[in-house]
């Protein structure tokens, strides 16, 4: 009994497991596992931070994609702005060719018509060839910066609008007065009861005092090539085409008996030079009225050459060109016979008296 209950215990003992055998190596399977989950968790850091960095790659591309697309979208609506441009270039500039084409139709017409003086149709066209042609020194280009440049030349035999004896500065502030009169004009309406015609009036006759300092026969005895008539409150049109009408015909009356060298001896009337072609303005409200008369012709009757309205937004600077035009023509007449005129010592005057 004794041996076998020795050789159970013996057999028990050696399948009894020992506490301490079983404790390390719980140690080392927990050890194990800790590692484990270290490394999964460093491995589920870097999955993490790799999808993170392919996220931000892939926003990043998206983002490069969508910059790329406005891009493109820019260049097309560039692309189609620039086409609509210069259509639109294209479109003015054969609009203004068509006009160019009429216009110059109108002027072989007057000058097929026979019966116009030549200063007439000079004036005529260049009046009709406001805006397409060269007409000012490019000296004035500097303070006339938003006039076309078309407008400017070198060429003194082009240069039309100018200053001749007084200063360069002179003559561009006065035109300068003229090419914004229609803007004013246009404000001054916008008050009610105001007359534009005193405006208009004021800064014509400024004009026409600057063109006689500058033609330096101010201060000579000469007939006037030039009337000028502003409509009165309330009066009539065919009493302001009466009043310029007897105006012209008693200068052109005047300017015959001081030409003629044989008044009365023979049929045909000789002149010591040719009467002048007289020049009319009238102003009636906003409009502007220009007439002309052939004082060499004693059977000639006053004629319309053109009209224009200051309160027109589209020809505010021409129409400044027109006064400016019209007013350098009488101007230039009476510089060619300056030399003939003689010297008025009469004391001045107040000229807004």
């Amino acid at each position: 009994m004794s041996e076998e209950g020795g050789s159970e215990g013996e057999a028990d003992s050696d399948a009894v497991t020992d506490p301490g055998l079983e404790l390390e190596s719980g140690e080392e399977m927990d050890g194990d596992e800790e590692e484990s989950e270290e490394e999964g968790s460093e491995d589920a850091v870097t999955h993490q931070h790799s999808n993170l960095e392919a996220a931000e790659e892939e926003i990043e591309e998206e983002e490069e994609e969508e910059e790329e697309e406005e891009e493109e979208e820019e260049e097309e609506e560039e692309e189609v702005d620039e086409e609509a441009a210069a259509e639109a270039k294209v479109q003015e500039y054969l609009a203004r060719q068509a006009e160019l084409a009429l216009i110059r139709e109108e002027v072989e017409k007057v000058k097929a018509a026979g019966d116009w003086h030549a200063d007439e149709i000079y004036l005529f066209e260049r009046l009709s060839m406001r805006s397409y042609e060269e007409v000012i020194s490019s000296e004035w280009r500097i303070d006339l910066p938003t006039l076309p440049e078309g407008l400017f030349t070198t060429d003194p035999e082009k240069i039309f609008i100018k200053n001749n004896c007084n200063s360069s500065y002179s003559g561009v502030k006065a035109l300068q007065r003229l090419l914004v009169l229609g803007y004013r004009v246009r404000d001054l309406l916008c008050n009610p009861g105001r007359r534009p015609e005193i405006l208009i009036t004021r800064e014509v006759k400024s004009y026409i005092r600057w063109a006689e300092r500058d033609g330096d026969y101010v201060k000579r005895r000469f007939i006037p090539v030039l009337t000028f008539v502003s409509a009165k409150p309330g009066q009539t049109t065919d009493s302001l085409s009466n009043s310029i009408t007897n105006e012209m015909m008693f200068l052109a009356q005047k300017h015959r008996e001081n030409l003629v060298i044989s008044p009365g001896q023979t049929d045909a009337v000789k002149y010591r030079r040719r009467p002048p072609l007289l020049y009319g303005i009238i102003v009636a409200q906003s409009i502007v009225i220009f007439v002309t008369l052939d004082s060499a012709n004693p059977e000639a009757k006053v004629r319309h050459l053109t009209h224009f309205d200051f309160t027109d937004k589209r020809m505010v600077v021409w129409n400044g060109f027109a006064i400016a035009y019209i007013i350098t023509m009488a101007k230039d007449y009476i510089i060619s016979i300056r030399d003939d005129l003689e010297i008025d010592d009469t004391p001045d005057s107040d000229p807004d008296a």
